[in-house]
């Protein structure tokens, strides 16, 4: 009826085991044992050396030594730890510099395919910040960005992906800005697109990683053209990276939000 049951409080960790209780005696048994025979040792010196004319000397020189033999004890354990942690790396410390890789890979729509290139990555030592799956007509492309370590080259994150049954992998340098959704990224050009229609040219270009060419090729599956109604044809260029189904399904619909937006105006 709106009590709390309240739990006995629990003393296991309050009070001590009987046997850590015995192993803290004998510990100090052994430090007081300690104390005594330091003390006996520096009697035996102070009787037999301090009535010397050179037990002085003898007692300086010896705590001379200890100090000598103390000091390179610890240097050569500084340089032992110094030297294991250069070649292990240093705890606490930012990890090497990497570098962030745009990666594209057509892959077969069959179970386990993802699972075999997130592992292919990760062998190479690579972390997969980001995915996307574009659908295309002859398959799904798979695009991730990768973080791998400076010195691996990009051909070695193509050659793993490869292996794991990627085809036309393609592997690039990205920015962290890069980073954003493509459907977020999408919606903001679509706004910049309906204020200014005629950056039309200008979004595209950035949707798709492209740059604007004066002609197409035939058949030129890395080059996109649009002709927007009434506007000049719009055709973009990507080296390597053919345009998917998906990415041109984008184009289109931002194309046609400018097209509204330009005949509101």
């Amino acid at each position: 009826m709106g009590l709390k049951r309240r739990r006995s409080p629990d003393h296991r960790g309050v009070h001590a085991s009987p046997a850590r209780g015995r192993s803290a005696w004998r510990r100090d048994l052994v430090e007081f044992a300690a104390l005594f025979v330091a003390a006996g040792i520096a009697h035996l010196f102070s009787t037999m050396l301090g009535h010397r004319a050179t037990g002085w000397m003898l007692l300086v020189g010896l705590g001379g030594v200890l100090l000598v033999v103390v000091s390179g004890h610890l240097w050569w354990t500084h340089r032992h730890e110094r030297h294991r942690h250069g070649r292990g790396g240093r705890a606490g410390e930012p990890h090497p510099p990497a570098s962030l890789w745009r990666v594209r890979a057509r892959v077969r729509d069959t179970p386990g395919q993802l699972a075999a290139m997130a592992a292919a990555t990760a062998a190479a030592g690579g972390n997969i910040m980001s995915l996307n799956s574009l659908l295309d007509t002859d398959g799904t492309v798979d695009e991730i960005y990768v973080r791998m370590p400076s010195p691996v080259p990009a051909e070695t994150l193509v050659t793993a992906l490869s292996s794991a049954g990627g085809r036309e992998v393609t592997a690039r340098p990205a920015s962290m800005h890069e980073l954003v959704d493509p459907v977020t990224r999408a919606l903001l050009l679509a706004s910049a697109v309906r204020e200014d229609p005629r950056g039309l040219a200008a979004a595209l270009a950035t949707l798709l990683d492209a740059r604007p060419v004066p002609a197409a090729k035939a058949n030129d599956r890395e080059t996109l053209s649009l002709f927007p109604a009434g506007g000049r044809p719009i055709r973009l260029h990507r080296p390597g990276v053919p345009f998917t189904a998906s990415e041109i399904a984008r184009a289109l619909a931002i194309a046609e939000h400018a097209r509204a937006a330009d005949c509101r105006a």
